[in-house]
């Protein structure tokens, strides 16, 4: 069973993946008038997910002091690593988020709402922290 706190990251995740959902179709809807707001958000919120990547990343090379780090582990990709109903959720928002902010781009192609392309890299960056801080590795074993 998953502790309370493993859970946090991976319900923020599913949170900002609603979000990004409703930032979507308010740009989609209510273009011209929402779309500089929608390209500003976008950049901000991919720099936001590049730092808790890179966070994430930080966190990992940390742990492999000690254990044997995966970086499949350390984006909650594999399932030796990582228990399913979590990694499932962290997924599960990153390919919404992915499908729907890519599918409104393709829509309306050579405007702001292009810039939606950046807001999965916040869910993409959540799960790196979510593994970096709860994925199980093994022991590192130095005698090789």
């Amino acid at each position: 069973m998953d502790k309370p706190d493993d859970l946090s990251l991976v319900n923020l995740s599913l949170k900002v993946t609603v979000v990004i959902c409703l930032l979507a179709v308010l740009a989609f809807a209510l273009a011209p008038r929402f779309d500089l707001i929608y390209a500003i958000v976008s950049a901000i919120a991919f720099f936001i997910g590049t730092g808790i990547l890179g966070l994430g990343m930080w966190n990992g090379i940390q742990r492999s002091k000690l254990e044997e780090v995966r970086l499949t582990g350390l984006l909650a990709v594999d399932t030796s690593h990582v228990p399913a109903s979590p990694r499932n959720k962290l997924w599960l928002a990153i390919i919404v988020q992915v499908v729907v902010t890519f599918t409104f781009a393709g829509l309306r192609q050579f405007t702001q709402q292009a810039f939606g392309v950046l807001l999965p890299m916040v869910g993409l960056g959540l799960a790196a922290l979510w593994g970096s801080r709860f994925a199980k590795f093994h022991p590192r074993d130095d005698r090789r």
